[in-house]
Formats: structure tokens, sequence, C-alpha cells
């Protein structure tokens, strides 16, 4: 599964792009924020109101904010 993470509060996921890279700027796009780097690439992807745009899935079960990943290196 992608690493991701949904905040309900917010109704807001998160999906992580790549390897982590610094983020130079966002774009915008309706509901979707990208977080790009200096080489132009996309790092991550903010989708808002998640549960308005999305199909119920495993999206609604991922890892919260600040919750380590599964699959994070001990």
């Amino acid at each position: 599964m992608t690493d991701m993470t949904y905040d309900p509060g917010a109704d807001a996921i998160y999906i992580y792009v790549g390897a982590p890279r610094e983020i130079d700027h966002q774009e915008e796009a309706g509901p979707f924020i990208y977080d790009v780097d200096t080489e132009g690439r996309i790092v991550g992807i903010e989708i808002l109101s998640a549960s308005k745009v999305l199909a119920p899935g495993d999206w609604q079960n991922a890892r919260r904010p600040g919750e380590r990943s599964a699959n994070a290196a001990e």
C-alpha cells in the first residue's frame, strides 16, 4: 500500500510520492494540493474533502498524521 495519512477531523488525505524530498512550492487544482520539489517533481498530494471526492476504501484506515508508518525503519 502507498504511504499515506488520513486526518478525519480535516477530512484530508496526504499521499507521499517517492523518497522524501524538500518541498519548494505547492500547486492547487480543486480539492488537490501538490507539493513540488525544486526540480518540479511531485513530492506529495493532499486531497481535501476526501470523503466527498474518493470512493470508500483502504485510505480511510490510513495512519493518522503524526503516527509512525508501519514500515518505518526501527
